[in-house]
């Protein structure tokens, strides 16, 4: 073989090695950026799922104790007036019978409903991301009153085919005020701060609509039933303030010492 002819072969031979080296860190980087992007989908598919999965039900406390009771109004019931809807035909037609104002509700026998009762010294609680529902229905809302914790969603909703505004009014919280003029409309609302004495809710297009909220920073709180009855379970043992609430009749307080598993009954009564 001449000189010129193995020179050529030789210079041709390293020409291919070359190239073949360089696709082959080619391939390389290529199947690198493939596992990088993958790995970036993957944390955001994670990040997109734990965003979407609701947040777990708070764990149960260990032994944790349980206060029921009942709330009671003493004296005669006030006979409360009828809501005056005929400004809203749309309203007035979702009652046959013209709806009673809410202010004070009083069963058979005595018992008091929408009474807000709290624990006032409880440790606060892990977030609550189950969203508090206020509907506005038949031109009233519902609840007509509720505790929510610092931070949970609030859905606000408008089952009515007629329009709405909600108009918040916390002290201490920031007031939102936001008309809701289509049947099926939600929206949602945070409070962040705590405010434990109870703000109003209203309606500024229907002005008989009213409600009322408190924001607490644990999960320990109940509304009476139209029986009266209320029930705070999970609570760690320990002795606290029990406080119970009414939009009419204002606050009353009792101390109440509970023990490990036990269950312990706290009334109320309000007089007229």
């Amino acid at each position: 073989m001449s000189l010129r002819k193995y020179l050529s072969l030789l210079f041709a031979f390293m020409v291919v090695f070359a190239v073949a080296c360089g696709g082959g860190k080619e391939v390389v980087d290529e199947k690198d950026q493939g596992e990088d992007d993958g790995a970036v989908q993957t944390a955001d598919t994670a990040s997109t799922a734990a965003a979407a999965t609701p947040a777990a039900a708070p764990a149960a406390v260990a032994d944790a104790a349980t206060i029921t009771g009942l709330v009671k109004f003493e004296g005669a019931a006030p006979k409360m007036p009828t809501l005056q809807m005929g400004a809203d035909p749309y309203c007035a037609s979702q009652h046959p019978t013209p709806a009673p104002d809410e202010e004070v509700v009083v069963g058979a026998g005595g018992e008091l409903a929408n009474v807000i009762v709290y624990v006032k010294n409880a440790p606060n609680g892990p977030a609550n991301n189950t969203p508090a529902v206020i509907d506005q229905k038949g031109c009233q809302y519902h609840p007509h009153v509720q505790a929510v914790q610092v931070g949970q969603p609030i859905e606000i909703k408008n089952s009515d085919s007629t329009l709405h505004n909600v108009h918040a009014m916390p002290a201490v919280n920031s007031a939102f005020n936001e008309g809701q003029p289509i049947q099926g409309m939600t929206s949602t609302k945070k409070f962040d701060k705590v405010e434990m004495t109870p703000f109003r809710i209203k309606c500024d297009v229907h002005g008989w609509m009213k409600s009322f909220m408190v924001v607490l920073p644990h999960s320990y709180h109940a509304v009476s039933a139209m029986n009266g009855t209320f029930s705070i379970g999970n609570l760690p043992p320990g002795n606290y303030t029990l406080v119970a609430w009414h939009e009419k009749y204002g606050t009353q307080e009792q101390t109440v010492t509970v023990g490990a598993k036990e269950q312990k009954a706290v009334n109320f009564t309000f007089k007229g």
